[in-house]
């Protein structure tokens, strides 16, 4: 009787196992952050992975009520920059693209510098630095097409300027005209963050 309840138990366990929905794995956007005081993170969450739409934009800044990831910094703009997952046609692979959304600081993507309001796709290893921030993003490719998560690494050293990263294409502006650069910046010329008021746009 014992092995017969054993050999019906498995059964089910088999059939369970086979008609149980399969698991996609999903796309993750690995975040490591630095920043000389390591303070202006303390609001992030650097435990687990933070699942989001695909059609989410998903925003960093000094604005606590609208950033998902929010920046303890006073001269951190009240929105800094947004990535958001887009799909070529025809592909199943989830991409990204930054927007820088400050007035003030530009934002520079390995060698290519995005003034406010231009944009550009993410290759797979990048690093943005604006101000004293670095961050080093590298894409971690899965099956799901509705979802993917992101994980925010702090890092407590700042990344090597030598560290291998891919070749990017032009930044795309949405308005106004783009002057294309062709050479990198030097740090001095990447402006620290400045929020000014609204009555001050042009």
């Amino acid at each position: 009787m014992i092995i017969i309840a054993f050999a019906e138990m498995s059964t089910c366990n088999t059939m369970s196992f086979e008609n149980a929905d399969t698991e996609e794995t999903i796309t993750c956007l690995i975040i490591n952050v630095y920043h000389p005081q390591a303070g202006v993170f303390k609001s992030l969450n650097c435990i687990e992975k933070q699942k989001y739409r695909a059609e989410e934009m998903i925003k960093f800044g000094r604005d606590t009520k609208v950033c998902h990831f929010p920046l303890m910094d006073k001269r951190a703009s009240r929105m800094q920059f947004v990535i958001q997952a887009f799909r070529h046609n025809e592909s199943s692979e989830l991409c990204f693209e930054i927007k820088n959304t400050s007035l003030r600081a530009k934002l520079c993507v390995n060698n290519e510098i995005l003034d406010h309001l231009n944009k550009i796709d993410l290759p797979r290893k990048c690093v943005l630095r604006f101000g004293n921030y670095q961050f080093y993003l590298e894409k971690d490719d899965g099956e799901a097409r509705e979802h993917f998560e992101i994980f925010i690494k702090l890092s407590l050293v700042p990344f090597c300027e030598e560290i291998n990263v891919e070749t990017l294409t032009h930044p795309v502006p949405e308005i106004g005209i783009l002057d294309i650069v062709n050479t990198p910046a030097p740090e001095s010329q990447i402006q620290t963050a400045v929020e000014i008021d609204e009555n001050e746009m042009t």
